[in-house]
């Protein structure tokens, strides 16, 4: 009995936290490893959950980092850092601007313009602040100093001094020498330096992205690799190679051993069928994005001054080519009215009969010039704001703020909807053209505003003409028994040739 008592008394108890949720809880069994300190089973499965999580997390971000070394977007960041000999190039960079960074990038891809034989595109990622400046800077490969230009006049451009307040930089005492790229320095090490300077903000990025697309060159090496280990080629490779040795040799023999593999005896480079972007369109969009996010007001006004400019030039080139290209389509849609709104002035010779040769020589000069103070503005430049205003108002004119409305489509009312909605997209595709008019001063408000009146007029005189030339259709007219029925199975009007519900215009968008 006393045996049993004695060994009772010396039983002792231990206060402890829960690692999980913090509770306080009383222990039989002394615990020395603190993360193992669980109050209830189900506080020990919810860690268990949470450490299967994190370890799944960081095998992502691994996997995600080897996919960003060998992405197109990875390596051209990689190749950036390079040129300018650190990684400080990124130093300004958050989670988000990565992505912005990003999509920069794909947005370059877009523009297209890319000759595989001469090795040269129309386009350039340019920088505003130099990649190296001359008083020994670098410019951050960052999107606020980032823009999509010509190739041509970046060339000329080189690392010359433009802007002290546009785009941005890195003074060259923020350049730590342990961000320095070496000579000998592999695309890898790079990225692990880029990973360590930006941190927790690059691992975000990495966990958050979804799978990074891989260049030509790693695509590949990675197809023939797995039809290799498939077996599933149409002939075999005379050696085995790892996955590793296929990604160090060049595509052109890349392409030969994917030829060979698929049972092709020779290879034909691969070109898409895609046109290169028109240059005022890749502008347009530069100069709006530049407009919203620069980070100098000067550069704001500037980008915004040239945009409506673009605006109105690219609208005058858009009816030019109509029914003969597309080229610049987006100034002036025209999806349910046909629309020449500007006229060409024959300045030189305003009274006599207009010369071809004179006007084609006038019109390639107004364009490249507002083309090329496009890339003015971008770089962060000052521009003769009135000097191009004068030139392109002496050249175009307004010939009709009033669209030809065509009879509603069956497709388009369809995919739209409802009567409100094709209304609104009718006076959407107008306002692309009525506000760089009205803000150019080619029109005043009180005629965008007869015009925004008269366009619902106008769909209801256009609906009253489909009508009558539905009801007319052959196929309603029939001879049965002697006797002639003129609407012989009609059983009304399609949605589209409906009238629509009278309602108020959409509001004026401010100018």
């Amino acid at each position: 009995m006393s045996t049993s008592n004695t060994k009772k008394s010396s039983t002792r108890n231990y206060g402890y936290t829960c690692h999980t949720c913090n509770s306080s809880y009383v222990g039989r069994r002394e615990q020395a490893d603190k993360t193992k300190r669980f109050c209830h089973d189900s506080c020990r499965k919810a860690k268990s959950r949470q450490t299967d999580k994190a370890v799944k997390r960081q095998s992502r971000i691994e996997g995600q980092f080897t996919r960003f070394c060998k992405s197109s977007f990875g390596q051209w960041v990689i190749r950036e850092c390079i040129k300018a000999n650190t990684v400080c190039i990124m130093m300004t960079h958050t989670t988000t601007s990565l992505f912005e960074l990003e999509q920069f990038h794909n947005r370059y891809y877009k523009c297209y313009g890319f000759n595989p034989d001469e090795r040269k595109s129309v386009y350039h990622r340019c920088h505003i602040q130099a990649r190296i400046g001359v008083d020994g800077s670098v410019g951050a490969l960052h999107p606020l100093n980032l823009f999509i230009g010509l190739w041509l006049p970046n060339q000329q451009a080189g690392n010359k001094f433009v802007s002290a307040d546009a785009g941005l930089s890195i003074p060259a005492h923020n350049l730590p020498k342990k961000w320095q790229v070496t000579l000998g320095d592999t695309n890898e090490q790079v990225a692990k330096k880029v990973r360590t300077l930006l941190g927790t903000e690059f691992i975000e990025y990495l966990a958050q992205s979804s799978a990074l697309k891989l260049d030509t060159l790693h695509t590949l090496a990675r197809q023939i690799y797995n039809r290799q280990q498939k077996g599933t080629s149409a002939q075999e490779l005379e050696d085995r190679y790892t996955l590793g040795q296929l990604e160090q040799l060049p595509l052109e023999q890349l392409e030969l051993m994917d030829a060979y593999q698929r049972g092709k005896g020779s290879f034909t480079r691969f070109k898409p069928e895609l046109h290169t972007r028109a240059s005022l369109c890749v502008y347009a969009d530069e100069l709006e994005r530049m407009a919203a996010v620069s980070p100098s007001q000067r550069h704001r006004d500037n980008c915004s001054f040239m945009l409506g400019l673009v605006r109105v030039l690219g609208i005058y080139i858009a009816q030019s080519e109509w029914q003969i290209g597309e080229e610049h389509k987006s100034f002036l849609p025209q999806h349910a009215f046909e629309w020449k709104p500007l006229t060409y002035l024959n300045w030189q010779q305003p009274w006599g009969k207009p010369n071809r040769k004179l006007i084609d020589a006038d019109q390639r000069l107004l364009i490249g010039s507002i083309t090329d103070h496009c890339y003015h503005a971008l770089s962060g430049a000052d521009i003769p704001k009135g000097l191009l205003r004068a030139r392109l108002l002496k050249r175009l004119d307004v010939a009709a703020l009033m669209p030809t409305v065509l009879v509603p489509d069956d497709q388009r009312f369809k995919k739209l909807g409802t009567w409100s909605d094709y209304i609104a997209a009718l006076y959407a595709d107008a306002e692309l053209v009525w506000q760089p008019l009205l803000a150019l001063g080619l029109c005043t408000a009180e005629q965008v505003e007869a015009a925004r009146t008269g366009l619902l007029d106008c769909l209801h005189a256009v609906i009253e003409k489909g009508r009558r030339d539905y009801s007319a259709q052959p196929r309603f007219k029939r001879t049965y028994r002697d006797r002639y029925y003129s609407q012989w199975g009609f059983k009304g009007y399609p949605a589209h040739l409906e009238f629509p519900p009278m309602a108020t215009e959409p509001a004026a968008q401010a100018a």
